[in-house]
């Protein structure tokens, strides 16, 4: 035994501990390379380019904070701002609803295992396909939709172009996204309802309560943590959302979906605006920063209180 507040000599590592770690360098050196080279060098090389004017071809020239600046000035970039807003308020409101009813039904259902696969086979098209597929879906000039609205006699509906029109041409977009992924947000509520006691869903069928109470005073209240962070997942996703729009719409139309991601692609790649787009990447990768700490530390809380 040692004496009460006596220093206690650190152990010296052995030799195989010694040549264990210098193991570990030649295994990671690899993968750090790799990291470095496709994950922090395009991030720096974008926040250097974000203070310089470069079209790509000639020198860039250093303009400071000057793209910055023109960000507060660009109504264009403010429109993509509020657009993205819409798309990701929209998408809550459809996905977050249906994903809490399918993983949930599907839970009680005899055969729910079968039915949450058929709902989450969509995720298995890839973004483009699914974009197309309901492209072709709304066409106003040989859609399966509008087939169907001429065949039970709304032909004044079945004229309408949803994709052409400022104000459906963003429902669209955001049906389509929910559509594809929905199954892997029913999963996630899935889950955290599989995670609620059964004894205390049990009791409040045993006093009377139907199917509905159950969920709304004793699943939901326990679900609340699981969908504050998925919730902060939907808008990191909002914020990233990207190749629906541009194979739906490309923007259109009169700008009505144009969001943050597409406005980026159009500045830096077709217009050759190089430094003003790495301007509104580092925007954009702020926002994203600072909703994946929130998301963080949200889950860090949920796990601490299981």
């Amino acid at each position: 035994m040692t004496a009460k507040g006596a220093t206690v000599p650190r152990r010296r590592p052995t030799l195989l501990e010694r040549q264990r770690r210098r193991l570990v360098v030649p295994f990671l050196l690899p993968a750090l390379l790799l990291y470095g080279l496709f994950m922090l060098y395009p991030a720096f090389t974008t926040f250097y380019v974000a203070l310089t004017e470069w079209d790509g071809v000639n020198a860039p020239e250093w303009v400071g904070g000057g793209n910055f600046g023109r960000l507060l000035d660009d109504p264009l970039f403010t429109s993509t701002i509020t657009n993205t807003i819409v798309f990701t308020v929209l998408g809550a409101l459809v996905l977050f609803p249906g994903a809490m009813f399918f993983g949930y039904v599907t839970q009680r259902l005899r055969f729910g295992r079968f039915y949450r696969f058929l709902i989450l086979a969509p995720v298995a098209l890839s973004v483009t396909t699914a974009a197309l597929l309901w492209k072709f879906l709304v066409d106003p000039n040989f859609g399966a939709l509008q087939s169907i609205l001429h065949a039970i006699g709304l032909d004044s509906l079945a004229s309408i172009e949803l994709l052409g029109r400022p104000s459906t041409a963003m429902l669209m977009v955001v049906l389509a996204t929910v559509w594809h992924g929905i199954g892997l947000w029913m999963t996630f509520f899935a889950a955290a309802v599989e995670r609620v006691p059964a004894e205390l869903k049990e009791s409040a069928t045993l006093d009377g309560a139907t199917s509905f109470q159950v969920f709304r005073f004793v699943v939901w209240p326990l679900m609340w943590e699981v969908t504050r962070t998925l919730l902060v997942l939907w808008m990191i996703q909002g914020l990233q959302t990207f190749a629906f729009i541009i194979a739906m719409t490309n923007g259109g139309p009169l700008r009505a979906t144009e969001v943050i991601g597409t406005y980026l692609y159009k500045v830096a790649f077709a217009s050759s605006e190089f430094g003003y787009g790495a301007a509104i990447a580092v925007v954009l990768f702020a926002a994203i920063l600072v909703l994946t700490l929130l998301s963080q530390r949200l889950t860090r809380r949920e796990s601490e209180q299981y």
